[in-house]
Formats: structure tokens, C-alpha cells, sequence
């Protein structure tokens, strides 16, 4: 029994081995003409001439930008006030406002218009300044109910926490 999970073990080992073995044997093609390009290139005395011949010969792949993230807001020629940039991503704010004027606040406070448990169990919450914050954690001691005031202030790491009139508090997320 412990011979056969010796060489269980090392099945992985000869598996890689036995694939690199079968590709060592397909010839190159494409490496060969590489190399032959990059011989005539490398011929060339001119620094200049030189570089665009390996340009010409081996070409950059496209530059593809990287995927934009979700657009909060349309960007205006006012700048946004803080009070409606709070709880968004540092992304999410140069959207909204590209130069940032005032200083960014701690806190916001503000009515329940709406609360709705979603499926997973979190709460999504309704501001009466048209911010919807959603739960990041499940509090069975958080109750919220529309007209209730709560405060949402920043918290570490970039979180942001939301404080109940009792005085509970949990971690929610800017949506809206």
C-alpha cells in the first residue's frame, strides 16, 4: 500500500515530464524564422535602422486599455459636491468630478426613504439624498425603518460604517 502512494504522489511529476519530452520533439517553426529575422536585424551598424528593423520584424502586440469601471455619474462642468461623491471610489469620483475642490467629508446624515432585505439577506437602504447604501454584513441588532436618521461616516480600510439611531452600527457599501 505505501508503494502505490509513493508513486501517486509522482504522478504529477512524470505527467509534466512526459509532456515536455513530446513537445521537445514538434520542431519550431516559427522560432527558426524568428531567429533568422533577428540575424538580419542584428547585422545593421545603424542604432536607428537597427531598432525598426526589429519593430518591422517582431511588432508590439495592440495596447489594450484596461476595462472602464462602472460609471456612477456623467461627468459635468460644475464640480460635484462632496456630500454627493461620499461613499464612491476614488475611480467613481474623478467620473463625477475630475477636480476635486472641497476637502472630503467624514460623515454624512441623512433620512431611511426606503429599506428593502434583498435574497442574500443584506439590507439595501434608500437615503433621502438619493445615495442607496447596501449592507456588506449581516447584523440581526440592526432595524431600520423609513424616517429613521442615520449617520454614515468613513471607517478603516476604506469601509464605511452606518450608525443606527440606537446607536448600532454596520458596514455598508455606496450603489447608487
Amino acid at each position: 500500500m505505501m508503494g502505490r502512494l509513493v508513486s501517486l504522489a509522482h504522478l504529477p511529476l512524470a505527467l509534466a515530464a512526459v509532456f515536455i519530452s513530446l513537445g521537445s520533439m514538434v520542431p519550431d517553426r516559427a522560432s527558426a524564422a524568428d531567429q533568422s529575422k533577428g540575424a538580419q536585424c542584428a547585422a545593421l551598424d545603424d542604432p536607428a535602422a537597427r531598432l525598426a528593423c526589429f519593430d518591422a520584424a517582431f511588432p508590439r502586440p495592440p495596447h489594450t486599455a484596461p476595462p472602464n469601471p462602472a460609471k456612477v455619474a456623467v461627468a459635468t462642468d460644475e464640480p460635484a459636491s462632496e456630500a454627493r461623491k461620499f461613499g464612491l471610489s476614488d475611480t467613481q469620483k474623478k467620473v463625477i468630478d475630475p477636480q476635486p475642490a472641497e476637502p472630503q467629508l467624514a460623515a454624512t446624515t441623512a433620512a431611511i426613504k426606503t429599506v428593502r432585505r434583498l435574497p442574500s439577506g443584506y439590507l439595501l437602504i434608500g437615503l433621502d439624498n438619493d445615495q442607496v447604501w447596501q449592507q456588506t454584513e449581516i447584523d440581526p441588532n440592526v432595524w431600520l425603518q423609513p424616517g429613521d436618521r442615520v449617520t454614515i461616516r468613513r471607517a478603516a480600510l476604506g469601509s464605511y460604517l452606518l450608525v443606527t439611531p440606537a446607536l448600532y452600527s454596520t458596514r455598508v457599501q455606496r450603489i447608487q
